[in-house]
C-alpha cells in the first residue's frame, strides 16, 4: 500500500554531516577562519562547554525565541575565549564564520545529497506528501532553508524544541498530529536502526531502512532514496 505521508530523518538520509564532528572541534574550525590558533585541548575545552551547558541550550530550543538561542552561542563562545586566553575581539569574527562555514554556501557541516530532490519530485508525482522528524536542533529548519528544500514538507520536526528524541513515539506523535496524519498511512525513512526503525516501530508506522553503505544488508533496506518509490510497493 502506498501511504499517504512518508517522514524523513535528516542526518544521514537527507543531509550529509561530517563522521566525528564536535561542537569543539567546530569552534576551533571557526577560529582558524579568523586568524586564531587553537589547540586541540581548546576544542576539548569549548566542547567541555557545550556538554556542561545542554540543559540551557535546550531551554533555548523550546523557547523557539531566536534572542535567547544566539545570546546562549555568543555567552558559551565569549567565556570559552576567555578561557583559552584568547581576545575578546575575536567574538563577532568568529560568530560570523559559524554562519558562513556551517550555513554558507561552502559548508563544512552539511551537504545534501543528490537523490534526496529526485525522491521528493517521485513522491510529488504520486500524490505523498513528505515530513522531517529528525534527533536535531532549531537549526534544523534553518539546514533544510539553505537547500531550498523546507517548502518541500508538511511539517519539520526538531527532536530539541520538543523536549523529546527518538526512539521514544512522542517525535513521531507530534509530527503527525501537526501534518494531519495517521499511523497506518505513515511510512518512515531513517538510516538508524534504533532511533529510525524502532522508532517508527514503537509509534505504529511502518520504516524502511535507509542503508547507504549496506553494512546492515542483513535486514529489508534501500541504498539510495531513489529506491524508495519502488520500496513503497513492498514493504509490509
Amino acid at each position: 500500500m502506498i501511504p499517504r505521508l512518508v517522514t524523513f530523518d535528516c542526518a544521514g538520509t537527507l543531509v550529509a554531516v561530517p563522521q566525528g564532528w564536535s561542537m569543539g572541534g567546530f569552534a576551533a574550525d571557526c577560529a582558524r577562519h579568523v586568524g586564531l590558533c587553537p589547540t586541540e585541548a581548546d576544542a576539548a575545552e569549548y566542547q567541555r562547554l557545550y556538554m556542561s551547558r545542554l540543559p540551557e541550550f535546550v531551554e533555548a530550543n523550546m523557547s523557539r525565541d531566536p534572542g535567547q538561542r544566539k545570546d546562549y552561542w555568543r555567552r558559551l563562545a565569549t567565556d570559552w575565549l576567555a578561557s583559552t586566553g584568547q581576545t575578546a575581539d575575536a567574538l563577532d569574527p568568529m560568530l560570523e564564520a559559524a554562519d558562513e562555514l556551517g550555513f554558507g554556501a561552502n559548508s563544512i557541516l552539511f551537504s545534501l545529497y543528490d537523490d534526496v530532490v529526485p525522491c521528493l519530485d517521485a513522491l510529488d508525482a504520486l500524490g505523498v506528501r513528505a515530513s522531517v522528524v529528525s534527533n536535531w536542533d532549531y537549526s534544523l529548519h534553518r539546514v533544510l532553508r539553505m537547500f531550498g528544500i523546507e517548502d518541500r514538507f508538511v511539517t519539520v520536526t526538531a527532536s530539541l524544541e520538543e523536549g523529546v528524541e527518538k526512539p521514544d513515539p512522542k517525535l513521531f506523535e507530534i509530527t503527525l498530529r501537526r501534518a494531519g496524519f495517521e499511523t497506518g498511512e505513515t511510512l518512515h525513512v531513517g538510516d538508524d536502526l534504533v532511533d529510525d526503525v524502532q522508532g517508527a516501530v514503537n509509534a505504529g508506522i511502518r520504516p524502511v531502512l535507509l542503508d547507504r553503505s549496506l553494512t546492515h544488508s542483513e535486514r529489508p533496506a534501500i541504498r539510495s532514496l531513489l529506491d524508495l518509490p519502488e520500496a513503497l510497493g513492498w514493504i509490509d
